[in-house]
């Protein structure tokens, strides 16, 4: 279990009060053992939870300290760490090596996630993928999905829920955080997903639309938002194009400066 105050949560590191680590010591020396009534000791009981799940995970994630975070969850919880992997060839590599059931993969490590999570489906098409990240672009979200992902599920994630999602994976069952929900009906439905208040009048912006703008705010370029959306540079240009002329803005610059004034 990881101590995080009121309930467990896995949280990216430094998120927290604190807790640089990922998670926040109270400074006694706590185990994940659980009541026992039957007399069975707390590694007996380990040990006979662990043979009967045998889910091997591989966790990719470039935060060690988040990894070992998500191995003490997911141990205490009867799982099997199979491999731990910084960034995408990494993870792409292992992946084919130790054939996991689940690959618990952050999009946003060094080397393009995505391209790993595409990578992962086609080399290792036994193994189960599910996106662990703090991105609530849509646009991630449905490139996960496309590429091969059977879950999106967001750091912050209590690890109780976490064990519960990945079983139910392995069972065909879809994973995927509830804040993300409203995000893949508009996706689907292809229904604008943000209106702008603008003083000429309302401004709407379909899902990709948002999608570059939200990265555009969040400094990256037209190579990196095309990584991270998965579509070519020239496509990104489009919508930045296109953007610029449903806001009235003269470059991307003023693009950021409307959607800090008017963007809610």
């Amino acid at each position: 279990m990881l101590d995080c105050g009121e309930q467990d949560r896995i949280d990216e590191p430094g998120t927290s009060d604190n807790r640089s680590s990922g998670y926040r010591p109270d400074g006694e020396r706590r185990t994940n053992h659980r009541p026992l009534t039957d007399g069975t000791s707390p590694a007996a009981s380990r040990d006979g939870a662990a043979a009967r799940d045998a889910i091997r995970v591989m966790i990719a994630d470039p935060e060690a300290a988040f990894r070992a975070g998500v191995r003490a969850a997911l141990e205490g919880d009867g799982f099997t760490i199979v491999a731990e992997s910084t960034n995408a060839s990494e993870a792409v590599a292992q992946a084919i090596q130790t054939q996991p059931d689940i690959c618990l993969l952050d999009i946003e490590m060094p080397g393009n996630g995505l391209n790993a999570v595409s990578a992962i489906a086609r080399q290792s098409p036994r193994t189960t993928i599910v996106v662990l990240t703090h991105s609530t672009a849509s646009g991630d979200l449905l490139a996960s999905l496309e590429r091969g992902a059977s879950g999106y599920l967001l750091k912050g994630i209590g690890s109780d829920e976490l064990a519960k999602s990945l079983r139910a994976t392995r069972l065909g069952e879809p994973a995927l955080s509830r804040a993300m929900v409203p995000a893949l009906i508009r996706q689907v439905r292809g229904r604008p997903q943000r209106r702008i208040s603008m003083p000429d009048g309302p401004v709407e912006l379909t899902g990709r639309e948002w999608d570059v703008a939200e990265l555009l705010r969040d400094g990256l370029n037209t190579v990196e938002i095309g990584h991270r959306l998965g579509v070519s540079p020239v496509t990104v240009r489009r919508h930045a194009a296109s953007l610029m002329h449903k806001l009235g803005a003269a470059d991307r610059s003023a693009v950021i400066r409307v959607l800090k004034m008017f963007a809610r």
